[in-house]
Parts: structure tokens; C-alpha cells; sequence
């Protein structure tokens, strides 16, 4: 049985027998920012094959087959499978010359021990990257989810803000991520701030800043640096009780976000942001 494993995992199917099979044109329309990134992602089992208008489907056949014994054999990401998920992202993270990328990432070139690095900003605070790990510089204890997250970055690259802001709507195939963002995000932040939306400014100090002053018809607006080349704004309408208006919130995105990270990991910022915030709150 080991043995079968074994040689499971040595034939394993990697994201580059994947991209090989892509247009290689980054068009988005599978919904993440590279074609590299949606390889990975359908790889280890965060993305639909089928996501991709222009995969030859007599190609896949075979692939796709073995695609499915491979994650029924465990091999790939499963959501309590988050380790097979670090191991394979800490092995396709060998293949970059950190020297040749920091520079687009915003993060700094660092070396300890002799082993060369990546220290950036994740939600304010400063975490290296290792081909080995991802660690808090603070001693902040990072979560599987975070880590992978962080490999999404540091391998599918980072574009420069074009400085217009946009919600989810406006990226292609995001009608499924619209649901789970207005669910676990914008209605829990609403509801949780609704009436209370004097105290949004002292709250949000530590982790954001206040840009009420570029958004006129909102009632509080702040913007969260998740990571050097990722910025959220959150925007918030109080309830007003007697006009039968319910508390509103709105995530909005730099128009090039989607070709730094897909949808999933934007989704993802998102919920860690919303998080934060309403742990202050209950502090």
C-alpha cells in the first residue's frame, strides 16, 4: 500500500502538465489572475477544470481522470488537507528567484542563516517568506489558510494599483464569490455597525485608514493595506430606521486586483478583514 502511494505521488500530476495545456494568454475569464494560477489552483483542488473556455477536452480526458484519482488518494488540497496544500505550494515556491520578484511584490530581500527570503506586509505587520515557511516577524501565529494565501501572492506575481476602485461585480465569473462575500462579509460588518458607526474611526485606526473625505454619499469609508501590491476599501451606510433603510457595506477593489490574486484568495482578504474588525468590536 505504501508503495502504491509512493508512486502515486512520484507520477503525481503537477500545475505545470496543467499550464502546458492553457492558452497562456492570462485572459481571467476562469476567474484567477494567471493561467499559472488557475493551473495551481485546479491542481490541488481549488479550482474547476472546466473554469477554462479553452481547454482542449480531448486533451483532458485522460487528464482529468487522473486528476480525480489523485485527490481521492489524498493527494492535492482538501480543506482539512491543509499541509499537502503547504507542501506542494513550498515546493513550486523552489522554482522562483526570490532576487528577481521582490522588487514587484513590494517585499524585501532578506537572508538568515544563508537562506535567502522575502519580508513583506501582511495586514501591517511583516512576515517572511521561505521556500521552507511562511513566519510572522512578530511572533504572530499564522494560519494554514494565511500561508497558503501568501503563496498565492509571492507565485502568481503582483501588478502595480491603477488607482480606480470597483466591486466584485466587475470581475469576470465572480457571481458565486459576490454571494459569499455580501454573506460572510458585507452583511456581518451592517449588521454588527448598525447604529454604532461613531465608534468606525477609533476601531479601524490600528488596522486601516480613514477615507470618508473620497467617498461623499457613504457614511464612514476606510481602506485596509492587506499586502504591499493589495488594498480593500470598505464602505458604510448607517440604518435609517425611520426611511426604512437597513445599514449597508461595500468591499470595492483596485481594478487590477485580479491579476494579482484570484477571486478566492480577494475573498479570502476579505473575510480576514472582516474578522479582525469585528473582534475589535467585541473586545
Amino acid at each position: 500500500m505504501q508503495d502504491g502511494h509512493r508512486e502515486k505521488l512520484e507520477n503525481r500530476l503537477v500545475p505545470l502538465q496543467l499550464y502546458k495545456l492553457t492558452p497562456k494568454t492570462n485572459c481571467g475569464e476562469c476567474g484567477f489572475a494567471t493561467c499559472l494560477a488557475f493551473a495551481t489552483q485546479v491542481i490541488v483542488g481549488q479550482g474547476d477544470l472546466g473554469a477554462c473556455p479553452y481547454l482542449d477536452e480531448e486533451a483532458l480526458q485522460p487528464f482529468q481522470a487522473q486528476l480525480e484519482d489523485q485527490h481521492k488518494a489524498g493527494i492535492g488540497l482538501k480543506r482539512e488537507g491543509f499541509e499537502k496544500a503547504l507542501t506542494f505550494l513550498r515546493g513550486e515556491i523552489k522554482k522562483w528567484n526570490f532576487a528577481d520578484i521582490a522588487e514587484s511584490l513590494g517585499a524585501r530581500l532578506t537572508a538568515e542563516r544563508k537562506e535567502t527570503g522575502l519580508e513583506l506586509s501582511y495586514l501591517g505587520r511583516p512576515v517572511r517568506v521561505t521556500s521552507d515557511d511562511i513566519t510572522s516577524a512578530v511572533g504572530d501565529e499564522l494560519s494554514p489558510w494565511e500561508k497558503i494565501f501568501l503563496y498565492n501572492y509571492v507565485i502568481g506575481g503582483a501588478v502595480a494599483p491603477s488607482g480606480s476602485w470597483v466591486g466584485m461585480e466587475s470581475f469576470p465569473n465572480s457571481i458565486s464569490k459576490i454571494k459569499s462575500l455580501k454573506e460572510h462579509c458585507e452583511m456581518r460588518l451592517a449588521d454588527s455597525f448598525a447604529g454604532k458607526m461613531s465608534g468606525l474611526p477609533a476601531l479601524v485606526a490600528p488596522l486601516g485608514r480613514n477615507v470618508s473625505h473620497e467617498h461623499e454619499d457613504v457614511d464612514f469609508a476606510a481602506e485596509f493595506q492587506i499586502l504591499p501590491r493589495l488594498t480593500i476599501r470598505i464602505l458604510w451606510w448607517d440604518e435609517e430606521p425611520a426611511e426604512g433603510f437597513e445599514a449597508k457595506t461595500k468591499f470595492l477593489f483596485d481594478a487590477n486586483a485580479l491579476s494579482t490574486l484570484d477571486l478566492e484568495s480577494l475573498l479570502f482578504a476579505c473575510e480576514q478583514v472582516t474578522d479582525r474588525l469585528l473582534d475589535r468590536l467585541h473586545e
